[in-house]
């Protein structure tokens, strides 16, 4: 039996991702060719310009002959290449070569396979012909002016590849949008540098940009100490000639230690702070706040909180941006093994590892031992939703989980 106490959590990770959508817009459109299209999200619906196929093809590699044509023997009169249209009206005891995708040379015709005839000095004869006429008729797929990639599709290679079978080589997308970055702390040094007694090399920025990546977002990024007048020069003076961010992602600095002043930044350069904390774990001390069309978000400096915050709350606020609208953060799946727990009163994101088997998504959790432990997320690919005050999950249970991965 699962052991859970009910619990009204005041900031859960569903309405945390509620207020984050509340105050986003989606961003403008843009005309981008194909290389710069995966994964943004279509604006506009695409319709087939006209039939789907275009025209009769021959589905294999054969001989067209005449459909009420009984004989089996028929002397070869032509050759059609894919893409190479010969049309000419067959007479009783002939056939064309054709390969496979080519153009059929007229109508009411059969194309026997290459594997069904013996072919010597010009002459086909037919071993096998049964009523299959191996064509794809002009429009079986799809007939002109059908809607074939909607409004709202996020484009993966294959809504891609039908984009440049249709000619459509320039779709309305939504821009990407502009992100800047700033890692705060005395005590982080580069990854590549050894870090001295009390320091800690900087992961969170290369979480951020391979997070944003998923997306084909290059943020603008750099890395700072714990004083308040560094940090704001970094948010406010950007490296690079950047326009105004819309999306600002401060690591670090989101608690409420001496040092932590991110808050304090954001008021002091006029956000609006819609939330200081949240009633999740990993996570809890994330800040959420606005400046006219600039998201912030204030994300609490320990790394695997860095990931939950990532994949929930600065995801639902890319989507927004990007143009979706997902109704549902959470997806039902199927607990592969026991879970033991603390009774913790905060809700638990739990990195685990999901699969799919037998029809059902099974989650496997993850060993994890403190907010600033990065050792599981070599193989997390999913955030387990361990309800407040649950002490035990056992095999079988139904649960919710997120995916880290970007496939929608």
């Amino acid at each position: 039996m699962t052991a859970c106490r009910a619990s009204a959590p005041a900031a859960s990770a569903e309405d945390v991702v509620a207020l984050v959508r509340e105050h986003c817009r989606p961003l403008a459109a843009e005309r981008v060719a194909l290389t710069d299209a995966l994964r943004r999200v279509l604006r506009e619906p695409v319709r087939a310009p006209e039939d789907q196929p275009a025209f009769d093809r021959s589905s294999v590699d054969g001989y067209a002959v005449r459909l009420d044509e009984p004989g089996s023997q028929f002397r070869i009169v032509d050759e059609i290449r894919a893409g190479n249209w010969k049309p000419r009206v067959l007479a009783p005891g002939e056939c064309v070569r054709i390969a496979t995708g080519g153009a059929l040379p007229g109508e009411r015709l059969q194309v026997v396979m290459k594997e069904d005839v013996e072919v010597g000095d010009g002459i086909v004869r037919a071993l096998r012909r049964d009523a299959a006429v191996n064509i794809r008729f002009r429009g079986e797929d799809t007939r002109a002016g059908a809607v074939l990639v909607d409004k709202g599709t996020r484009l993966n290679p294959g809504a891609l590849s039908l984009l440049a079978s249709l000619g459509h080589t320039r779709p309305l997308v939504t821009r990407l949008p502009r992100v800047r970055h700033v890692a705060t702390g005395n005590e982080i040094v580069p990854p590549e540098q050894t870090p001295q007694r009390g320091q800690i090399r900087d992961s969170n920025s290369t979480l951020v940009r391979a997070f944003l990546g998923q997306w084909g977002i290059e943020p603008e990024q750099v890395r700072t100490g714990d004083d308040q007048v560094d940090i704001e020069s970094a948010v406010t003076r950007p490296t690079t000639p950047l326009a105004v961010p819309d999306l600002l992602l401060v690591s670090g600095g989101a608690s409420v230690g001496e040092q932590d002043c991110t808050g304090a930044l954001f008021d002091g350069l006029g956000y609006r702070i819609h939330l200081r904390r949240t009633n999740t774990r990993p996570g809890k001390p994330l800040i959420f706040a606005t400046h006219g069309h600039t998201l912030a978000f204030g994300l609490p400096g320990n790394p695997l909180a860095h990931f939950v915050c990532l994949n929930l709350f600065v995801r639902a606020a890319l989507d927004r941006l990007a143009g979706l609208d997902q109704e549902t953060v959470f997806t039902a799946g199927v607990l592969a093994g026991e879970l033991n727990l603390d009774g913790n009163s905060r809700e638990t994101l739990w990195p685990a590892r999901v699969r799919v088997a037998g029809g059902r998504c099974e989650l496997a959790p993850l060993r994890w031992s403190s907010s600033g432990d990065l050792t599981c997320l070599a193989t997390a690919d999913a955030l387990l939703r361990v309800p407040p005050g649950c002490r035990m999950l056992p095999a079988g249970s139904v649960v919710s989980f997120v995916s880290t991965t970007v496939s929608r």
